[in-house]
C-alpha cells in the first residue's frame, strides 16, 4: 500500500461510511472492529491497488469495500496512532486481488465481510506474523448449517463457528479458499495446517449476538 493512500481524486476516492466504529473487541494481541456499510458521509482516500480494484466494482460493492478500508484505518489510528492500508499482490500472482497490507506502521492487518457488515482485525508485527480474520451471520439457517457440517465433519451446531475458524486460518495462510478446508486440523485453541505444518492460534471473538467472528494469529518465530 502506497504510505499516504493517494490515488487521485476521480480514481483513488471512494464513498465511504459513518465513521464511528460500530464495535470492537480485543483477542490476545489483536484488535477486532467492526461496522456497518452504510450511506456514505465523508470520501475514504485509496491507494492506488484499492483504486483500481473499486473502480471495477457497482455502487453496493464499491460502499462496502470502502467500508472495510475504513474501518482498517480508525482501528490502526486506534491501536498505532496512525497508518493507512492498501491492496497486497496477491503472493501467487502477483495480480490485485491479495490481502491487505499496511503502511506507516509496524502492524498487520485482515479484512472480512458478512452481508453489509465490515470486519477487521489489526496487530503489531512484533507480536503477529499472520493474521485472519473471518465473519458469519448467526441468523438461523439450517439447510447453510447442514452443508458446513457435512462439509467439515461436525455437528450442525458447531458448524458455522468451525467454518469461521477455516476460512481465518487460511486467510492468515494466505491461500484463502484456494487451499483444501479439509487441511485445517484443530485441537485446543490452536489450528494446524497439514500441508505446510504451520500451526495457529485461535479465538472467538465477542461480537453482536447476530455474528459469528473467529481469528486466527501466528506468533513470530524467536
Amino acid at each position: 500500500m502506497d504510505d499516504n493512500s493517494q490515488a487521485g481524486a476521480a480514481a483513488g476516492t471512494v464513498p465511504s461510511p459513518p465513521a464511528e466504529v460500530d464495535g470492537r473487541a480485543s483477542v490476545g494481541p489483536v484488535l477486532v472492529g467492526w461496522t456497518v456499510a452504510a450511506e456514505p458521509a465523508v470520501d475514504v482516500r485509496l491507494g492506488p491497488v484499492d483504486a483500481r480494484r473499486a473502480a471495477g466494482f457497482g455502487d453496493t460493492r464499491r460502499t462496502r469495500f470502502a467500508a472495510g478500508r475504513a474501518l482498517l484505518g480508525r482501528l490502526l489510528a486506534d491501536r498505532f496512532g496512525a497508518g493507512s492500508v492498501d491492496g497486497a499482490p496477491c503472493p501467487h500472482c502477483g495480480g490485485d486481488h491479495g490481502g491487505v497490507a499496511v503502511r506507516g506502521v509496524p502492524a498487520i492487518a485482515s479484512l472480512a465481510h458478512a452481508g453489509s457488515l465490515a470486519i477487521a482485525a489489526v496487530a503489531a508485527d512484533a507480536e503477529v506474523a499472520r493474521l485472519g480474520v473471518d465473519g458469519e451471520s448467526a441468523l438461523a439457517d439450517p439447510a447453510r448449517d447442514a452443508d458446513l457440517a457435512r462439509l467439515l465433519d461436525v455437528p450442525a451446531e458447531a458448524a458455522l463457528r468451525r467454518w469461521t475458524e477455516v476460512e481465518a486460518v487460511l486467510k492468515a495462510d494466505g491461500r484463502g479458499l484456494r487451499a483444501d478446508p479439509g487441511l485445517v486440523r484443530f485441537a485446543v485453541g490452536t489450528a494446524l495446517v497439514e500441508d505446510t505444518g504451520d500451526r495457529y492460534r485461535l479465538s472467538a471473538v465477542p461480537g453482536p449476538p447476530d455474528l459469528v467472528i473467529s481469528v486466527a494469529w501466528q506468533p513470530p518465530v524467536r
